[in-house]
C-alpha cells in the first residue's frame, strides 16, 4: 500500500490498515487518531509530530522510527518492536506497551504517566527526565536504562531487575529492594 492510498483511505472513514508496510516512510505531522496499524511495518519511518492517539499498533515494527514530539496518548504498542526508535518528548500518557522491545530507545523527555510497560525491555533505553508517573513497569528488564532526573512517583515496580540502572537524580525513586540485579 502506498502512503496515498493509506492517506485516502483514511480521509474516507477507514481505520483498518494491520500489516500495511511504510518503511522509511516520510510522513511527519500525520494525523491518524484511532488507527489502526496492527503488525505495520514503519521501521525507519520519520513520524515525527504525529497524532496517534488511541491508535491500535500492536506487535507494529518500529525500529529506528522517528517518533519525535509523536501524540500516542492511549495507544495499544503490546509487543511492538521500538528498537532505537527516537521517542523524545513524545506524548505517551495511558498508552500501553506489554511486552513492547525498547532496546536502546531514546525517551528523553517523554511523557509516559500511567503508562503500562510491564514486561517490556528497555535496556540501555534513554528515559532522561522522562515522566513515568503511576507507570507500570512490573517485570521490565530495566539493564542499564537511563532515568537521571525522571519522576518516577507512584511506578509500580514489582518483579522489574536489571542492573547499572542509572537512577540518580530521580524523583519518587522508592525501588530499594525491587529492583532485581541480574
Amino acid at each position: 500500500m502506498e502512503m496515498v492510498q493509506l492517506l485516502r483511505g483514511y480521509a474516507e472513514g477507514r481505520r483498518d490498515f494491520g500489516q500495511v508496510d511504510l518503511r522509511e516512510a516520510w510522513l511527519p505531522g500525520i494525523q491518524l487518531q484511532g488507527v489502526q496499524l496492527v503488525q505495520a511495518d514503519l521501521a525507519g519511518a520519520n513520524l515525527s509530530y504525529g497524532l496517534f492517539q488511541e491508535a491500535d499498533l500492536t506487535g507494529a515494527m518500529l525500529w529506528r522510527a522517528n517518533l519525535t514530539h509523536a501524540c500516542l496518548e492511549a495507544a495499544c504498542l503490546d509487543r511492538a518492536i521500538l528498537i532505537r526508535s527516537q521517542l523524545v518528548a513524545a506524548q505517551l500518557s495511558g498508552s500501553r506497551c506489554t511486552q513492547a522491545d525498547l532496546r536502546l530507545a531514546n525517551l528523553r523527555g517523554a511523557q509516559l504517566q500511567n503508562a503500562v510497560l510491564s514486561h517490556s525491555r528497555l535496556c540501555y533505553a534513554d528515559l532522561t527526565g522522562s515522566n513515568l508517573r503511576g507507570a507500570d513497569l512490573r517485570h521490565a528488564d530495566l539493564t542499564g536504562a537511563i532515568l537521571h532526573r525522571a519522576d518516577l512517583t507512584g511506578c509500580r515496580w514489582q518483579g522489574a531487575y536489571g542492573q547499572r540502572t542509572d537512577l540518580s537524580q530521580a524523583v519518587g525513586a522508592d525501588v530499594d529492594g525491587q529492583l532485581t540485579p541480574v
